[in-house]
Parts: C-alpha cells; structure tokens; sequence
C-alpha cells in the first residue's frame, strides 16, 4: 500500500511541475495557453505588475516546476531530501497560485493537499526525547572463564573480542550478566509506515523479557506496545488487541530473547543449557533451550574482526504466514578509547527485505535486580 501511495504521490507531484511549465510559458509569454491567458495584473486583476512583473511571476512558475520536478525524482530515487525539495516548492506554488486565483484555484487545492502530507512525513522525521534512565542500581559483573571446545569462529571472537569489556580485562574471561536493561531509540515499522521509536527491553539472561516500545509523531507518542515472555509463555499488548496463549507466538518469542541476548553475548557460552556446533569459518549454529525442547540460530562473524554481526533462524510470523527466515544485523558505532561504540540491531523478515525495526541502544545497565519491573507496564 506504501509503495501505491509513493507511486500516486510521484504522479501528483510530476504532473504539478509540468502545469508550472506551462505557467512559464504562459506568462513569459512563449506561447499562448488558454486556459492561462496572458496579463500584466495579479490577485483577480487588482494588483498592476506590468511586463517585467509578469516575466519574475513566470520565473516563479519556473522554479516551481523544477522543484517539483527534483522532488519526484528524489522520491522515486528513495533520496530523504526529497521532503523538503517538495515543502519548498508547495510553498511557491502555493503563493504563485494564490496570485492568480482565478484560473490557479485547483493548483493551490493540490498544494495544500502536499503540504498535509508533508506535514505528516516531517512528523515522522522527528526523533523523540529518551526515555527517562533506568533508576536502580547496576550490579557487581562476575567474570566466567571461555570454555575449550568451541567452533573456530566462535573461539576467535571470544577470545579477541568478547573478553573486551568495561568491568573484565582478562584474557580467557568473559563478563558473567544475569539481567540486561536496554534503553535506546531507533525506528518500527508498523503497516507500512515506519515510525520513530523509543524502546526499552529488560532481559532475564535466557528466562524472559518485557519490551516497551513507543511509536511517536512530532516526538509524541501515539502507539505503545507492552509485551512480556516470562515463565514461557508470551503477552504482547497492541494497540488494536492483546495476543496470547499461542503457541507459535511463544516460541517466536523465545527466539527473539535469544537473538537480543547477542547484545551480550557471552551468555551465550556461560548458560550450560547452550551449546554451538562448527559450520565453517565464519559461521556457526547456536543451540538454545526453548521449554524440553530446542532451538537453534546461524551466527555469522566479520572475517577480518571476528565480531558477532549476524544472527538468523527460522521464525514463526502469524498464522497466516507460518515460520519465515528472520534475522538480526549487529552494527558497531567507532569505538573509543578502546571501548565498543554504540550497537544498532536490525531486524528483517526474508519476504520483506529491510528491516522492520531498528533499534539503536543508548544505555545499558546489568544484573540489576529486574525481578519486579520485568513483570511492570511502561517504561
């Protein structure tokens, strides 16, 4: 429907800059058009402009046409200035026909209308204010030891990167984490629109999670999402109706715990119940628990840095659908002071190709006591 949308916005928009053209034509004059005769008076005759006036009015008509013109372009490109370029050239056109009301009524109707939506894309361009910070205190991080034994790639990256961390600086260690509380902002995509986001999403290594999760217009919020997986079963709160008791849903739901859970991923060789198989040298299969049953993930990591960027499993959708290839993309920000810069998660379905949701974490706090709060509402 999106992409309808874009395609009439496109039409619209082209059409709009060659009725400008012929504006300029008119009113150089170049030809005679007769549905925009010549004249030297604006504003239905009462405003004299004379010849030298008409040719600046037709340069407006002009300039409008252009913009209107690179809009569509950029648009149709998937360039993000096109937004501005047309906010730009609805105000001309708006002015221009204002001018010449008479036969330019319809042109400042279609202006008005590209000012609406574009009032609605600018307010979708606003990111929103952070969440407030997660109040209660971090606490102490243990350090475990690697475990021999691991694929290949695996091995590397823990042993390069994974026991790089702000609380452990020992070789063959890595931090031990028992709760997670991530805190960031990004965007979701929800029917086809996709939305600036704040979210929050409090971990229980490898037992449960809640998320929070705002969609917001203009910075406020307008759609929140509550959803909990705890004791195996998932409850995920929309603004439209709750869905739960399904057993596909829960086990999507596990998945995707385990997926974020690649935000720290030691955990991922300090919970006994997991265990890795080799693929080759850049992959490998991550095997997760999921109630007395089992699940597994392909992990990919960099074969220049080792790092964990990739993470993929077969994933139930809706009933609909059924299970579909889903993945999460990890990106590092530049580093400093030899610390990890920020992460952006990405998130995509197979049959819709980008990503859905991107969620770029801001804060983190670990083994807090989340005990209570995981089981709250909001942030």
């Amino acid at each position: 429907m999106l992409k309808i949308l874009t395609v009439v916005l496109i039409v619209i928009t082209s059409l709009h800059g060659l009725i400008h053209l012929l504006g300029f034509v008119a009113y150089w004059p170049l030809a005679k058009i007769p549905q925009l005769p010549y004249k030297t008076a604006l504003l239905g005759e009462r405003l004299a402009v004379g010849e030298t006036g008409m040719r600046i009015y037709s340069v407006m008509w002009l300039v409008a046409a252009l913009g209107f013109a690179a809009a569509a372009i950029a648009l149709a490109l998937g360039k993000p200035f096109w937004a501005p370029l047309m906010l730009a050239a609805a105000l001309l056109s708006l002015v221009i026909c204002l001018l010449d009301w008479r036969v330019a009524a319809w042109g400042a109707v279609v202006d008005i209308v590209l000012l609406l939506i574009l009032g609605v894309v600018f307010g979708l361009r606003v990111q929103p204010d952070p969440f407030p910070a997660y109040a209660a205190p971090a606490g102490a991080v243990e350090a475990a030891p690697i475990p021999a034994g691991l694929p290949a790639p695996v091995e590397r990256y823990y042993r390069q990167t994974g026991a790089k961390s702000r609380a452990l600086h020992g070789g063959g260690q890595v931090p031990l984490y028992h709760s997670a509380v991530f805190t960031g902002r990004g965007s979701l995509r929800f029917m086809g629109i996709t939305m600036p986001a704040r979210l929050r999403f409090t971990h229980i290594a490898g037992q449960g999670y809640r998320h929070y999760m705002e969609t917001t217009f203009y910075g406020r919020p307008i759609l929140k999402v509550n959803e909990h997986f705890l004791d195996g079963h998932s409850r995920l709160e929309l603004p439209f109706g709750v869905v739960e008791n399904d057993p596909g849903v829960d086990g999507a739901a596990n998945q995707g715990l385990w997926a974020e859970m690649s935000a720290y991923p030691s955990a991922f060789i300090t919970d006994p119940r997991v265990r890795w198989e080799p693929i080759d040298d850049t992959n490998a299969r991550l095997i997760v628990p999921f109630g007395a049953s089992e699940q597994e993930f392909t992990v990919r990591f960099d074969s220049q840095s080792g790092e964990l960027v990739h993470i993929e499993t077969l994933r139930y959708r809706d009933e609909k659908v059924g299970a579909l290839r889903w993945w999460g993309d990890l990106i590092r920000g530049e580093s400093f002071n030899g610390e990890p810069g920020p992460l952006t998660f990405e998130v995509t379905w197979e049959d819709e190709g980008t990503p859905w949701l991107v969620y770029q974490v801001e804060d983190v706090v670990f083994n807090s006591d989340v005990s209570d709060y995981i089981r709250q509402k909001g942030p």
